[in-house]
Parts: C-alpha cells; sequence; structure tokens
C-alpha cells in the first residue's frame, strides 16, 4: 500500500473500534429492551433514541433522561453502560496517545509529505545523500545558485540539525537509507527535473551501490561521487553516469602544476572565489622534500617527485618502502613526529615538508617541530576534517590541502556552474606562460578580482541574436565586446571560453556565433551590463553591428508628438 500512514493507522486503531463499536451496541441493546413508563403505559425507546442517549452519555456530556424519566430498571442499566462505554473510550484514547508517538507513524508520515513535496518540484534539481559539513556547503551553494536540492539522512538527529540552518528553507528532506532504491525513487531519482545524485560517503562502497542502483533506475541521472581506491573508480567509472572526484589526485595535479605553472593554480583560486588575481604566484621550492605520511596523499606526490627528478625522502612509522626506495635510501620507518627522525631526514637543509598523515593531531605536532628545526622551511599540510581550520592555520603552513573544501569546491561548481567548471578542468593542462599572460592581461583590463559572466546563445538570455541569427544572419563574437557609447570602440570583457555542442575553446577570438553557444567572459559590472543589453535587445545589436540608432517606434512616436507641442 502506498499510503502505509493510513494503513498503520487503521491496523492500530482496529482493536480499539471494536471495543467502541462493541460496548455501544451491548448498552444500545439494553436501552431498547428494557421497558421504560410514559406515565399512562409501558414503552421501549427506539434504536434512534437509544443510540442518541447513549451517545451523549457515553461522552460525559449528560442531557438527561429523555423522553420520559427512566424507571429504576433503566436507571440501573444506564450505571452499567456509562462505566462500560468510559472504559472503552478510556483504551481508545490510550490507543490513539500511542499511535501519535509512534516512531513508525512519524516516519511514514514524513516521508508522505516528502513525496508530496518532491512530486511538486517542476524545475531541475540535485538529491544529495548524507548530511555532514561537505554536502552542507554544498547545498548552501547550490541554493545561493538557485537549484533545487532533495536531502536523504539516516540519521533523524542530523536532518533536525539541517533544519536549523538558513539554507534549509523549501528543501525536502527525508530519513532514509540511501542504499535503498525505493529511497532514491522516494527521492525523485524517476523525475525528468532530477539532473544528478551527490554521494560522498566515507565508505567508497556505498558511493558504488548508489551509482549502479542510479543507473538502473535512471541512466540519464549523473551521480557526483567520490573515490580513493582505484578499483572502486575504475568500476564507478564502469556505470557510464558517475563522474568520479579523487581529491589525492585533484591535489596530486595541483601539486604538479604548482612546481612548473603556478599562475594556473591563480587562475583556479579566482575561479573558486578562494584568492584573487593579485595572490602571489610562486613556483615551489626547489630541494629536499621531506614526506611524512606514506598513504595515498604521500604516494600521489612521491610520484610527481619522479616525475620530476626531485629530490625527497618518505617517513613513515606504519608504510612499507619498496625495495629501490630502501636501497636508495628514500625510506624511513619511523615516526614522523621525532625530532632526531628528523634530522636523520634532513630537515636542517631540505626546501619543503609535507605533513600528510591520516590524523590531524599527528599533522598539527609535525609542523610545530619542523618549524623549530628549520625556520624556512616550507609547509604543506594535509588536513583530514575541517573542524581544525583555525588550528591549522595558526601553524602558519604554506599550503593546506583539505579534503573536504576541494570536494565542496569542486561538486558544487560542476552542478551549479558547469562552464566554470568545464573553463577549469582546460586550463589545468596550460603551461606557464599562457597562465602568465592571461594573469597579467585580467589585471590590466579589469583588476584583480573581475566578474564572470556566463551567456547562452538561446531566446531567453540572447533574444536579439538568437533571432538574428535565426534569420541567417552572421554575427561574430567581437560583436558582444563592442562598447554602446562608441559602437567603434570596444568595452574591457575578455571571452574566456566557447563551448559548443562538444567542441571547446579557449580565448576565442572572433568566431560567428550559433545557437546554442555558450560563453564565459570575464568583465567588470559596465561591460557585463552592456554585453547582456547588446545580446537581448535588437537596437543595441543594431547599433553596435552598423553604428545606426534606431528608436523604438512608440518611443519615437511619443518624442514626436512632444516635439510639436512645444513648437
Amino acid at each position: 500500500m502506498r499510503d502505509n500512514a493510513l494503513w498503520i493507522i487503521l491496523q492500530r486503531l482496529r482493536i480499539p473500534l471494536i471495543v467502541i463499536i462493541v460496548t455501544y451496541a451491548i448498552a444500545i441493546l439494553g436501552m431498547v429492551l428494557i421497558p421504560g413508563w410514559d406515565g399512562e403505559k409501558a414503552y421501549h425507546l427506539t434504536f434512534f433514541d437509544a443510540f442518541y442517549f447513549i451517545s451523549y452519555t457515553a461522552s460525559t456530556i449528560g442531557f438527561g433522561e429523555t423522553p420520559y424519566e427512566f424507571t429504576y430498571s433503566q436507571r440501573l442499566w444506564v450505571v452499567i453502560c456509562i462505566y462500560l462505554t468510559v472504559i472503552g473510550w478510556f483504551y481508545t484514547i490510550g490507543a490513539l496517545v500511542a499511535i501519535i508517538s509512534d516512531k513508525t507513524l512519524k516516519h511514514e508520515l514524513m516521508k508522505g509529505r516528502f513525496r508530496r513535496h518532491v512530486q511538486k518540484l517542476k524545475s531541475d534539481f540535485i538529491i544529495i545523500l548524507g548530511y555532514n559539513h561537505v554536502n552542507a556547503e554544498i547545498i548552501r551553494k547550490l541554493t545561493l545558485a538557485g537549484i533545487e536540492v532533495v536531502l536523504i539522512d539516516h540519521d533523524a538527529d542530523r536532518i533536525n540539525l539541517f533544519k536549523l540552518e538558513e539554507s534549509s528553507m523549501g528543501v525536502p528532506v527525508m530519513v532514509g537509507n540511501a542504499l535503498l532504491s525505493s529511497t532514491l525513487k522516494d527521492a525523485g531519482v524517476n523525475s525528468p527535473y532530477c539532473k544528478a545524485v551527490v554521494a560522498h560517503f566515507y565508505k567508497e562502497d556505498k558511493n558504488l551501490r548508489i551509482t549502479i542502483l542510479t543507473r538502473f533506475l535512471n541512466e540519464n541521472v549523473n551521480v557526483i561521487t567520490k573515490a580513493t581506491l582505484r578499483d572502486t573508480m575504475t568500476a564507478l567509472l564502469d556505470t557510464d553516469i558517475a563522474k568520479v572526484e579523487n581529491p589525492f589526485e585533484i591535489f596530486a595535479k595541483r601539486f604538479d602544476i604548482a612546481l612548473t605553472a603556478p599562475h594556473i593554480l591563480t587562475l583556479e583560486n579566482w575561479i573558486y572565489k578562494n584568492s584573487d588575481l593579485a595572490d602571489e604566484a610562486s613556483f615551489l621550492p626547489q630541494g629536499r622534500y621531506i614526506i611524512c605520511g606514506y598513504g595515498r596523499l604521500g604516494k600521489v606526490i612521491k610520484e610527481k617527485l619522479d616525475k620530476h627528478g626531485m629530490d625527497y625522502i618518505i617517513i613513515d612509522e606504519k608504510g612499507i618502502g619498496t625495495k629501490e626506495m630502501i636501497k636508495n635510501e628514500t625510506f624511513i620507518r619511523a615516526n614522523a613526529d621525532d625530532k632526531e627522525v628528523l634530522l636523520t631526514a634532513g630537515i636542517e637543509s631540505a626546501s619543503v615538508l609535507v605533513a600528510g598523515t591520516q590524523n590531524d593531531i599527528d599533522n598539527i605536532s609535525i609542523l610545530i617541530t619542523a618549524r623549530k628545526l628549520n625556520p624556512e622551511l616550507y609547509l604543506i599540510a594535509r588536513e583530514n576534517t575541517m573542524k581544525e581550520i583555525s588550528i591549522f592555520e595558526a601553524t602558519n603552513a604554506n599550503w593546506l590541502f583539505m579534503i573536504e573544501k576541494i570536494l565542496i569546491n569542486k561538486t558544487s561548481l560542476q552542478l551549479s556552474q558547469p562552464l566554470k567548471h568545464s573553463f577549469l578542468k582546460k586550463i589545468l593542462y596550460q603551461d606557464e606562460e599562457w597562465g602568465t599572460s592571461l594573469v597579467n592581461l585580467l589585471k590590466a583590463q579589469l583588476g584583480s578580482n573581475p566578474q564572470l559572466l556566463h551567456l547562452t546563445i538561446n531566446e531567453e538570455k540572447a533574444y536579439a541574436i538568437y533571432h538574428a541569427l535565426q534569420e541567417g544572419e552572421p554575427i561574430g563574437l567581437n560583436i558582444l565586446l563592442k562598447s554602446l557609447e562608441d559602437w567603434t570602440n570596444y568595452h574591457k570583457a575578455i571571452p574566456l571560453f566557447l563551448k559548443r555542442n562538444g567542441d571547446e575553446f579557449l580565448l576565442p577570438c572572433n568566431e560567428n556565433l550559433e545557437i546554442g553557444d555558450e560563453i564565459l567572459f570575464a568583465c567588470d559590472a559596465l561591460s557585463r551590463e552592456e554585453i547582456e543589453i547588446i545580446a537581448l535587445n535588437v537596437y543595441d545589436l543594431h547599433y553596435v553591428r552598423t553604428g545606426e540608432e534606431v528608436q523604438n517606434w512608440l518611443l519615437q512616436k511619443i518624442f514626436n508628438i512632444k516635439n510639436k507641442n512645444q513648437s
């Protein structure tokens, strides 16, 4: 039965209702059978009269004896009926109270409200599985971007905690097991408006299970998920709907870029709004690297250092180095927080130390010890949870690797601003010369913190251009860069990225526009406004193309009437 709440109520009230019916039936039958006296002759109450009397007597209202005064026999039966029916009511009321406080019923009522809320969603929405710090930030960013979200968590306390947040307004929430297909169906995974499912569980087999379930329930829905193990990542990618985020590989890529093209990282931080373009871009230091911890982070950093032929040594108390590492003396099995071990590793002459263990307190302790031994050391720290961010910042580490922040930034950006995400993926493979040139161009033309504008060539966002293209008129990208004050000049906006079907173009020149094109501009407030006006207004589009000013016919008529009246 779809409405389980109604079924539970009927099932729990079955015996109480039978008790009420039986007690009323006995009381009414007795009142009908026992003869009364109307002053002249004996009479019997009708069933209606008996039902009427028992109804207000059993409910303790009491309107008196009707239609005539009762005999002592009738009154004796009424006394019995009062105790009989009151006991029945007490039992029924107790059952009602028990039902109201029943957790199963509350859960089913919540599920019913949740289903109805989800069914009413008529715009694109995202299903978030699990409420934690990462998903809380993702929800906040998605709601700020105007994207609907649906939240499911197995813990009622977490759901109640979310309801206290400002971002919870209007968000359908349900306590349920996200690993069940029925729960995903309730969350709307089959809806045509469902665009993605976000699953960032710590246990990666859960992420795989959810991805497989989603694949069979609705293959058009993407699953944004986390995986750090290669086998799990391969299995996820094989589903064809998973967009896998491995925070360790993401950091390794950033680490590689920091060695070769730091201005690319400056652009990335600007896009994520972590900093602006004035942030200093500098290469990671050359020299010896000390890596504390040979887990997932330590291994990917080692790969990058090997790629660039750099000197390093790894310290791990529990890990096991390869024969080659032991032969080359690049691995020490010891406690990295031990002062003598760090001295043996050459910390006094080292350039960089990576505190990359799975324990935040150990990492903080390593940073403090390392800073005392070598104040000039460049420190990279792994922070496993953002709960201790203030403590890590107090260590003055040069670079914090925060797993949670990587997941928040990457997930929210690709869901709320996919064009920016595509641009970011593209620039990560550019060299330092390209990055330096773009950063300098943006700073010189737009300042240290330019705005970003996403324009889609469709009827809603670019009415004028859309209809001009439909009529077969060629429109170049540079038309959008012309100034409305003087059509022979250009405003300050810079086209960064053009996406057309499956093709992507970095820093596009005067490409001929097509319907459906998506363009990312760097701009200031004035150039942003002018781009939007040119795209929407046929008269302004005509002006920047020809230099001819064409007024709206209604405004022209009003202007002419005013001139006649003045003359």
